[in-house]
């Protein structure tokens, strides 16, 4: 069975960097198939995002309640650039990553397999604060430079 993308991961990778989209849907197919062959599927859920919700997000579990989802504040996020995608992962339309978060892991993982294939790097491998739903455009930017390239032309890639 050839995978298709759906349509949720179809909209979330059109918010991105005309440039990234590519790449993020080559990830997406070969994510699907390894996804698949788990029992699960593999959809983009979180696309490009604005430094005001970037900055509600931050705010989750710190000024606002909830638990806290990323240490990124506007702008110190590559999803702000339009160059990030989180995944998640899915059974029969139940969303794994908090209802069976070991599985979600493992699937997770082996998907990330393909990513710098892809020109994709994949946040479970960070140190600090692993996001293993989370891919992003392999840059050799800093978030500085980022900033003020995006600023200055609209787009880090």
């Amino acid at each position: 069975m050839t995978p298709t993308i759906d349509s949720r991961s179809a909209r979330n990778i059109a918010t991105l960097d005309p440039k990234a989209q590519a790449a993020f849907s080559r990830f997406t197919l070969a994510a699907k198939v390894v996804a698949a062959a788990m029992g699960c599927d593999y959809i983009a859920i979180a696309g490009n995002r604005s430094w005001a919700a970037q900055d509600a997000l931050y705010a989750q579990g710190r000024t606002k309640p909830g638990q806290k989802v990323t240490n990124a504040r506007a702008g110190f996020s590559n999803h702000n650039f339009g160059i990030a995608c989180d995944f998640g992962v899915f059974a029969n339309g139940q969303y794994l990553d908090d209802s069976n978060p070991r599985l979600a892991d493992k699937v997770h993982q082996a998907c990330s397999e393909h990513a710098e294939d892809n020109g994709l790097a994949w946040g479970g491998l960070w140190e600090s604060f692993p996001d293993t739903p989370h891919y992003e455009m392999a840059t050799l930017l800093t978030l500085a430079q980022k900033r003020d390239r995006f600023q200055q032309k609209g787009s880090v890639l």
